[in-house]
């Protein structure tokens, strides 16, 4: 499931970063950037889950975390 939820952060990336290159005004260009913003932190949160489950002594932390990288639900 994991690899399905990176996937999708990925494509939603790559699409949002298509519509803002393409974007023709100012104006469209603001209204993609706080979504693409939103999906790379997004993406940011869930690659530090699979790394705090994959090598948790790096962040000082147990192996088993509250946030897990299977629990990410990504913004429908």
């Amino acid at each position: 499931m994991s690899a399905i939820i990176s996937s999708s952060l990925e494509d939603r990336i790559r699409l949002l970063t298509d519509r803002a290159v393409a974007a023709k005004n100012q104006s469209e260009l603001d209204a993609i950037l706080p979504e693409l913003k939103a999906a790379i932190r997004d993406h940011i949160r869930y690659v530090r889950a699979i790394v705090v489950e994959t090598i948790p002594e790096a962040f000082g932390r147990p192996s088993k975390t509250t946030e897990s990288a299977s629990d990410y639900q990504f913004p429908s």
